[in-house]
């Protein structure tokens, strides 16, 4: 297993008042697998995964990367982290800086000690670029030019690019489709299944809408209140959910169809 979660708790602080984002999630993820992390808003999914790629401490539970214990390392100590574990998050106008070229969005992560040397990363930066902004369809002689200047489904081809320039094993999309028209999502998705394929990724996709999840994911958790209501392959969940909150999120939420 590339991940094991135990017990893990996220409780938020508002003043006399608290909110249990998570509540006691355990779970096993396996190197090269995709799992599709659906819910409400609200259900916990994002805290969830900010947890585990180390972006948020859980409040109680313990998170295990390939059996290394990754809670209650201090942030110099997690750097070997960073660069197995890349986030790609819902919208790219807030993720890349405007006032970056791609050039530099892209390869900001290379200057990183843990990044340098790592499989399939070459000592020159530039030409670094140019293999990811291929891999994401983007034209490496746009390197130059600022986030601005593209389209909205370009800007997260962009995000992609830069989530594999330090070439993870894991890739975690936050709700990565759902701010994009639904043609270029479509794209997106190919791009993100055609990618995990070639790097053998394991993959974390977080989505509202289970209709996604059954394309990209070989296993689905279903979240409710920061607990795990269901869990299981796929297709079981989609064409034989046992759980009722399940059930409602199939027949009310709009699905994708993606060929």
């Amino acid at each position: 297993m590339i991940y094991r979660a135990r017990g893990l708790r996220k409780i938020y602080k508002h003043g006399k008042n608290e909110v249990t984002a998570v509540d006691d999630v355990s779970l096993d993820i396996a190197a090269g697998e995709r799992l599709g992390i659906v819910g409400e808003s609200g259900s916990g999914k994002s805290t969830l995964i900010r947890m585990l790629a180390g972006l948020s401490k859980p409040t109680s539970g313990e998170i295990f990367l390939d059996d290394e214990r990754i809670t209650g390392k201090k942030e110099r100590e997690l750097a070997p982290m960073r660069a197995r574990v890349q986030v790609v998050f819902q919208d790219p106008r807030s993720s890349l800086d405007p006032r970056m070229k791609i050039r530099k969005i892209v390869t900001e992560a290379l200057r990183s000690p843990w990044v340098k040397g790592r499989l399939g990363i070459t000592d020159d930066p530039d030409a670094r670029c140019a293999q990811v902004l291929e891999q994401v369809e983007l034209d490496p002689a746009d390197a130059d030019k600022y986030p601005h200047e593209f389209s909205g489904g370009q800007r997260q081809r962009i995000a992609i690019a830069r989530a594999l320039a330090s070439h993870p094993d894991v890739l975690i999309a936050d709700e990565a489709v759902s701010a994009l028209d639904v043609s270029v999502r479509a794209q997106v998705l190919n791009l993100l299944n055609r990618i995990a394929d070639q790097e053998n990724l394991t993959l974390l996709f977080v989505s509202h809408d289970l209709a996604v999840v059954r394309y990209l994911c070989d296993r689905v958790i279903v979240m409710r209140n920061g607990k795990i209501v269901e869990s299981g392959d796929t297709s079981k969940v989609l064409y034989e959910p046992e759980a009722e909150y399940t059930k409602n999120l199939l027949s009310a939420i709009p699905r994708l169809r993606v060929d």
